[in-house]
This record gives structure tokens, C-alpha cells and sequence, in this order.
């Protein structure tokens, strides 16, 4: 059992016609996110993540942990120096945070739904609260792949 738990606390959707790659990795739809296991949880309350890049990019993390039985695959958060690391041994999924002693394990299976759930929660917020098509640089972090 693994999930990804979040929180909204600067939307800022309004006027995103010409919003830019960096905009969306910086400033776009800051929070909050936790990752829990059935034993353990890593927290980042820090308010100011990236939440769809966060999103995107672990969906990048999946599909190349899928690629390979034995990989690592790293996050590095934009706004600091601390990492997520992905450790993956066949079907199995150690998560280790730089910034914790707290280690995640899970399957990858399980890792794998998590994350296309919280890309897609995330995405569907986003096309809730825009009024028309999304602009194009934002599609890419929007689309949902399995």
C-alpha cells in the first residue's frame, strides 16, 4: 500500500495563456506533499513545491524505474538542494529522502498507481479551473500516460 497525499496553497491559474516551461517547474500550483507506506511517511510541508512538475516528473521517475529490474532514479527538488531517491530491486521500491532517516517500501506496482493517480488528480484540477483549452506548454504536464 503506497499513496501520495497533497495540498494546494497558491493556485495562481488565472492568466496562464503564456505561461513557460519555468514558470510551471518553479511557480505553478504550489503545496504540500506526503508519500506514506503502510509503516511509514515522508513529509514536505514546505508549501512551495511545484505540484503538477512534481507530478510529471515522477511519472518520468516510473517509467524509467519500469525500464530496468535494478535502477535509481532521482528527484531533485527546484526550490533546495534535497533529493528523493528511487531505489528499485525487481518488483520492490525503496524511497529515501535526503532530508529524513525515514525509508518508504513499497512495490512498484503500487508506486507506479499512486503516482498516475496524483498526476491525475492534479491534471483534472487544472482542467476544472481554466476556463478553455490549456495552452500548449502545459498540455505535455498534463497528459496521462500508463
Amino acid at each position: 500500500m503506497f499513496r501520495i497525499e497533497y495540498k494546494i496553497i497558491t493556485e495562481q491559474l488565472q492568466e496562464i495563456e503564456d505561461i513557460s516551461d519555468e514558470e510551471i517547474r518553479y511557480d505553478f500550483l504550489l503545496g504540500s506533499v506526503s508519500l506514506f507506506s503502510s509503516n511509514a511517511e515522508i513529509e514536505m510541508e514546505w508549501e512551495w513545491i511545484p505540484l503538477l512538475d512534481f507530478a510529471y516528473c515522477l511519472q518520468m521517475i516510473v517509467s524509467n524505474l519500469k525500464a530496468n529490474n535494478t535502477a535509481k532514479e532521482y528527484f531533485e527538488f527546484t526550490e533546495n538542494a534535497e533529493t528523493l531517491e528511487f531505489s528499485r530491486q525487481r518488483e520492490k521500491l525503496k524511497i529515501v529522502a535526503s532530508f529524513s532517516s525515514v525509508v518508504i517500501e513499497t512495490s512498484l506496482v503500487d508506486f507506479e498507481k499512486a503516482v498516475y493517480d496524483f498526476h491525475l488528480n492534479i491534471s483534472e484540477y487544472i482542467r476544472r479551473s481554466i476556463l478553455g483549452e490549456p495552452p500548449s506548454v502545459l498540455q505535455k504536464y498534463l497528459s496521462v500516460e500508463l
